[in-house]
This record gives C-alpha cells, sequence and structure tokens, in this order.
C-alpha cells in the first residue's frame, strides 16, 4: 500500500507541474506578445507616426511588469520601483485612468505566480530566476528535456538533482539515473518549472546542494527506500 499510495501521489506532482508548466508557457507568450506590441508602437512613434491608444490598451498589468523586468535585465525590483517604471512609461493604466498604485502591483504578483517569484521585497521573473555557479562535474538541463534524457542514456550510474527552476534549499530532491519517476513521457515539460543537475558523482551534487543551494538534499524513496 506504501508503494501505491507513492505512486499516486507522485502521479499528482507530476499533473501538477505540468499545469505549472503550461501556464507559466501562457504567460510568457502573453508578455512576449505585449512586449512586441511595445516595440512595434516604440517603432511607429520613432517614424513620427502616431502611438496607437491599443497598443497601451492591449497590455495587461502583469505584461508591463514583465517588459520591466526584462529590459531591467532580469535583475529583481520592489513593487514600488515596479510601479514607478510603468508609470512613468506609460504601459498601463487602471480603468478610471488613474496610474498604477504599489499595491495593485503585489496583488497581480501573486495571482501570477507562474510568472513572477518574490524574495522578500524583491520580484524577479520566474523563468529567469538565476541558478547558483555550477563546478565542472554538474550539468543543468533547463528547457532541455532531450538533453537531459540523453544524459541519462550515457550515465547509467549517475545521479541528478531535482530542484525548482529557481533552487530552494527546500526542495532538493536526488535521484539516481534510473529512477521509475522519470519516463520520457511526451507531453510532458521534464526540464522547465523543476530543472536537473546532473553528475556522476553523488558527492559532487551533494556539496553543491549545500554550499550554492543552501540545504541538503533529500533522497528520493524509489530511488533510495
Amino acid at each position: 500500500m506504501t508503494e501505491l499510495a507513492e505512486a499516486l501521489e507522485q502521479g499528482r506532482e507530476i499533473i501538477k507541474a505540468a499545469l505549472a508548466g503550461a501556464r507559466a508557457e501562457l504567460a510568457a507568450l502573453d508578455a512576449r506578445r505585449a512586449e512586441l506590441e511595445t516595440l512595434i508602437a516604440d517603432g511607429e512613434a520613432a517614424l513620427g507616426r502616431p502611438r496607437s491608444p491599443a497598443a497601451t490598451a492591449a497590455m495587461t498589468l502583469h505584461d508591463a511588469l514583465a517588459l520591466v523586468l526584462r529590459e531591467n535585465d532580469h535583475a529583481p525590483m520592489t513593487a514600488r520601483e515596479l510601479a514607478g517604471a510603468v508609470n512613468e512609461r506609460g504601459l498601463y493604466r487602471r480603468r478610471d485612468g488613474s496610474p498604477v498604485e504599489v499595491n495593485q502591483v503585489q496583488a497581480r504578483v501573486n495571482n501570477y505566480d507562474a510568472l513572477f517569484e518574490k524574495d522578500g521585497a524583491l520580484i524577479r521573473l520566474r523563468e529567469e530566476s538565476p541558478v547558483p555557479a555550477l563546478p565542472r562535474s554538474i550539468t543543468l538541463f533547463q528547457d532541455d528535456d532531450s538533453g537531459f534524457f540523453a544524459w541519462l542514456n550515457d550515465h547509467p550510474d549517475g545521479y541528478f538533482i531535482n530542484s525548482e527552476r529557481s533552487p530552494k534549499p527546500t526542495y532538493l530532491v536526488l535521484h539516481r539515473t534510473g529512477c521509475s519517476h522519470f519516463t520520457g513521457s511526451p507531453g510532458l515539460h521534464w526540464t522547465k518549472d523543476y530543472v536537473k543537475f546532473c553528475s556522476p558523482a553523488r558527492e559532487d551534487l551533494e556539496d553543491w546542494a549545500l554550499g550554492s543551494a543552501g540545504g541538503e538534499v533529500t533522497l528520493c524513496r524509489a530511488c533510495f527506500g
């Protein structure tokens, strides 16, 4: 019964990860569309043509926040800084035409946690979260499912850490290469929301997790039970 319960729970986690990946992908596409619309409007303005009101009206607040963060070289910003940048550039207005307020930015970030993440008062884009420096013995697979599964095939005695895109000490799960939970099933984004840190040496992964990610690994029950 224990094995069955674990299998069912793992299935739920895979579905949750796939849903989170789909939501993040959709949010990123929306943000990219808004970014292109703004660039087009800027180009039209540079040619002396009037800026279309629809260009700004079509941009949602979360689109505007994502655009500001990308143009700030993906550096994290506070809600106050984001609100100021959006208002200064006129990227988004409330329905009554008033400027964006700080609490509105905070609410939108909380509602779009597939697109944004918070570190205290700082806000950054989730898909652009930085990864701690890696030693040569560790390979990161991010948005590269085929590369990850090719590495598994080439390293039958290897290990990998399953981690959130921005590694946190609370979720660093160590697996063996042959873990039954990772099947390569098509349609799932295996290296999108949860990235993989791979190495032939278990000790190197554990040392990196503790020294760079700030936490000890949790052992997969299926691999080390």
